[in-house]
């Protein structure tokens, strides 16, 4: 074996819990990321009177976000409670939104429309399961001791330490096929 080898089998095991922290990093970023958008379609919402909940379209990304997370090996029924946590959440955050405005409108400020905000949306949903998926391919899991990076990191205006409860305890029960 050569010196170059050696170095590499002798660091590997002194590397590994750093990439598998920034992997867990790259996720919760992912989940941080999706729930940015939320401003957005709160101030699209209240532009244009519509409701915060709208339980069609919620079904429609619910079985969408089941289908991705299964194609990439994940188990859907593990992944439901994670979908279902980030959708409440992300009705929260906007019912904050639009209660906060009723007193302080948002000024100078104008929302994306909906169509835009909703695919920015789905690409950090997908993103988050890839991660995921990478993650608990290589063996690692969300765990208790993942916590306080998760609850540093899930940052967004109007989100609670309640809701970031909820999806991080889902997340903890994310599991392959």
């Amino acid at each position: 074996m050569n010196k170059c080898g050696l170095l590499a089998m002798l660091l590997t095991p002194l590397l590994l819990p750093a990439v598998q922290a920034s992997e867990k990093t790259q996720l919760f970023e992912h989940i941080n990321q999706r729930l940015a958008w939320m401003k957005d379609v709160a101030g699209y919402k209240a532009a244009h009177h519509q409701a915060i909940e709208d339980l069609a379209q919620e079904a429609r990304v619910s079985a969408l976000a089941v289908n991705s997370a299964d194609l990439l090996g994940l188990q859907p029924q593990s992944i439901k409670p994670f979908i279902r946590a980030q959708m409440d959440a992300a009705k929260a955050i906007q019912y904050r939104y639009r209660a906060d405005w009723l007193s302080k409108p948002e000024e100078k400020w104008t929302p994306l429309p909906l169509s835009v905000a909703r695919e920015k949306i789905a690409q950090h949903s997908t993103q988050t399961f890839q991660q995921l998926a990478q993650l608990l391919k290589a063996g690692d899991r969300i765990e208790e001791d993942d916590r306080p990076v998760f609850n540093r990191l899930i940052s967004q205006h109007n989100i609670t330490d309640s809701d970031k409860s909820m999806i991080f305890n889902a997340l903890k029960q994310a599991s392959l096929k």
